[in-house]
């Protein structure tokens, strides 16, 4: 056989093994894993569009949105795929933090990225990704334990996986990375290869077996080729493998109907919950003694590196949905384009003054009367300017406090030519009183477009929404509540009058009953009284938590809700705690 012809056919098999992933888990081999790991349908980024067997809500299935998305391998951009699926639903009557099902967790992509750039350091930057973007649950996060390697995430993979391994296999790189390969090029340096970096690529030792059927490839390929393309295949294989791109959390059984983590389990679920990439060298070492130490200490220390807070940022970026700011336009707002970007950074800069330098909570962070914008951005919303770029100033008196009056967070919940009180409310009603957002009803009537000086958007939508009609009875949960930020423009900007027109910024809000929980005048009063009541720290907390499980699963992390409250720990305190729950390191028996 040609040494082309040989590689092509290595490549063929190579190429089939992320495929092998889904019926790998449902087969002995896994354990007592979850049972619904097929894969998915071409065109998915693996989503399969149900929910997973245990009560979570997944994302639905891939389409455009989902496509490739090809960038360096530093993969910054792309990250997200567009929201699918449908209502998330939370339980906040948890008598006791519960214990969730076993699973295999499919690496997001940047996890992904950031995996293979921290195996292989020596090349970061020098292969291209091409995995498609991940889908965005309901709950507004990529890391959803429903996603699965499908057909598209298949081919994509191995394209992903060759630029690595031609990336290893370079003269300039490998001699750096199997220093062996420049005076012993044989099959001993190989297996050195394969204890090494299958290590850091699966997180774990690999078995015997494991091992020999790594070295069979790359005896099949040195006898047509040479040793750099041998190990270059070999690599093609380590980056596809169910093991490297599927963190386990299955365990082994412990009685009692549970499963316990192993300590190499624990360490890959610590680093990517913690710092969004594959343990450290030093943790590996730790989990070889079976020691871990206290998990809560070793998630603290992550969180206080720049991994770590990127990992808190991530968070916010889906639980707020801010950044989508950046790719909107408002037609009516001169100077949004430039202003848009300066947004996101204020939006990071808030956070990580908030929670990181101030160790503060969710009461700091909605009610907070500072902001960090720019210069410019400060003279774009009228405000005074901050000592340097991002630097903490006083937000002026009466227009706005805490996160939820940040420019980026209100522009991208407004319309392109208004405010919107729907959009506003909703996200209050969902993520901060953990309401379920209701299906939409057929024959949904049109608002009556802007009518600048002549009614104001409260007008326009109390109009069509407040009525008697099909929209009523599900507007008045969450429009009463939107009215707060009518103050605020379409571009996240303070106004005393709309085109002319008073505003009416009162509203109020009701309980899961029906009947009216409080009343309010604008936006600060609307946060002042919501940072009151005990559902919002409850609320946060299980959104931190599906966060980091990957599941809207009952009851995982609800231990931290009464301490967020009471305002003795922060919101880096609550989610470091996350590791102390009973589902952080044990996992029921099915």
């Amino acid at each position: 056989m040609k040494p082309r012809m040989r590689a092509e056919r290595l490549g063929a098999l190579l190429a089939a093994l992320p495929l092998f992933g889904a019926a790998w888990a449902c087969s002995g081999e896994a354990g007592n894993g979850r049972t619904n790991m097929a894969s998915g349908s071409d065109g998915s980024n693996g989503s399969n569009g149900n929910t997973n067997g245990s009560g979570t809500t997944t994302t639905g299935s891939g389409g455009a949105s989902s496509s490739s998305n090809t960038g360096s391998g530093n993969g910054t951009t792309g990250d997200t795929g567009s929201g699918g699926g449908g209502p998330v639903s939370f339980n906040l009557d948890c008598d006791a933090p519960a214990v969730g099902s076993p699973t295999l967790r499919l690496l997001t992509r940047q996890e992904m990225v950031t995996t293979i750039n921290s195996v292989f350091p020596a090349i970061a930057g020098q292969w291209d990704n091409t995995l498609p973007a991940n889908q965005v649950s309901a709950a507004g996060f990529d890391n959803s334990v429903g996603n699965q390697v499908g057909n598209q995430y298949a081919a994509l993979l191995l394209e992903t996986a060759e630029s690595v391994g031609d990336a290893v296999a370079a003269a300039s790189a490998l001699g750096n990375i199997l220093p062996c390969s420049t005076n012993a090029p044989d099959r001993s340096c190989a297996e050195q290869y394969v204890t090494d970096y299958g290590q850091r690529m699966f997180r774990r030792p690999l078995s015997a077996e494991e091992k020999e059927r790594y070295l069979s490839y790359f005896d099949d390929a040195l006898a047509t080729t040479n040793f750099a393309t041998a190990i270059k295949w070999v690599t093609v294989g380590l980056v596809q493998s169910p093991s490297a791109v599927y963190r386990s959390e299955i365990g082994s059984d412990s009685g009692g109907g549970n499963r316990k983590l192993s300590a190499y389990e624990l360490a890959t679920e610590l680093a990517y919950t913690y710092t969004g990439g594959p343990p450290s060298d030093e943790l590996l070492s730790a989990a070889a003694s079976g020691d871990l130490g206290d998990l809560t200490a070793l998630a603290s220390t992550m969180l206080e590196t720049d991994a770590g807070k990127q990992t808190v940022q991530r968070f916010f970026q889906g639980y707020l949905g801010y950044t989508g700011v950046a790719s909107i336009q408002k037609p009516k707002v001169q100077g949004f384009d430039t202003a848009k970007l300066d947004m996101l950074e204020e939006t990071r800069a808030f956070i990580d003054n908030v929670v990181f330098q101030s160790g503060g909570g969710v009461r700091e962070l909605l009610t907070s009367p500072n902001t960090n914008p720019s210069t410019a951005l400060a003279t774009f919303y009228g405000f005074s300017a901050p000592a340097s770029d991002y630097a903490s100033v006083a937000r002026p008196s009466g227009q706005g406090v805490g996160i939820l009056a940040q420019g980026a967070f209100i522009a991208s919940h407004s319309n392109a030519d208004a405010s919107s009180p729907t959009k506003r409310g909703l996200f209050a009603f969902m993520n901060l009183l953990c309401q379920e957002k209701p299906e939409l009803p057929a024959n949904v009537p049109d608002l009556a477009p802007a009518e600048p000086g002549v009614k104001t958007t409260r007008q326009r939508y109390e109009e069509v929404h407040a009525g008697t009609g099909v929209c009523k009875n599900c507007h008045q949960n969450f429009d009463p509540i939107g009215f707060a930020w009518e103050h605020f423009d379409e571009a996240g900007r303070y106004r005393e009058q709309e085109q002319g027109l008073t505003i009416d910024a009162s509203g109020h809000v009701l309980d899961s009953e029906g009947g009216q929980l409080f009343a309010f005048d604008g936006q600060e009063q609307l946060m002042t009284n919501l940072a009151d009541q005990s559902i919002v720290y409850q609320c946060f907390s299980a959104y931190l938590a599906t966060f980091a499980f990957g599941t809207t699963q009952s009851c995982l992390g609800p231990t931290q809700a009464a301490d967020l409250e009471a305002g003795s720990i922060g919101v880096a305190d609550a989610f470091a705690a996350l590791a102390a729950e009973p589902h952080f390191t044990t996992r029921t028996a099915q």
